[in-house]
């Protein structure tokens, strides 16, 4: 990894009206302050619902490989979501064509973040 590159990370959230939110950022703990407090940086889909969990999370080596997998998770139903939230080390087996890139699932709640 080049030494300017940042790591990434992607999130799910799980929203009070049982949706998910899908994002990603380079800084974990003011994107996920953004989401609960609702700031102006936060997304117009969680500002307008209250954001209850981290569902699931990655970091990845940059934001390329977080992008990748971002689009994924925005183009797969929601059983699929649902499965990597229980069992999030197996992105790869659910998105194979993302095994160039490196994804280390996080343990984190929300509180973790934001408390």
């Amino acid at each position: 990894m080049p030494t300017n590159e940042k790591p990434a990370y992607v999130y799910m959230l799980l929203c009070g009206d049982g949706s998910l939110y899908t994002g990603i950022t380079t800084d974990m703990h003011k994107r996920m302050r953004d989401h609960v407090n609702k700031t102006a940086a936060c997304a117009k889909y969680t500002r307008h619902r209250t954001v209850t969990a981290l569902a699931a999370a990655w970091q990845t080596t940059n934001m390329t490989a977080a992008r990748r997998l971002e689009w994924a998770l925005h183009h797969t139903d929601r059983p699929t979501k649902d499965a990597l939230v229980a069992a999030p080390d197996t992105v790869t087996s659910v998105f194979p064509k993302l095994t160039e890139h490196t994804y280390i699932a996080l343990t984190a709640t929300l509180e973790d973040y934001t408390g």
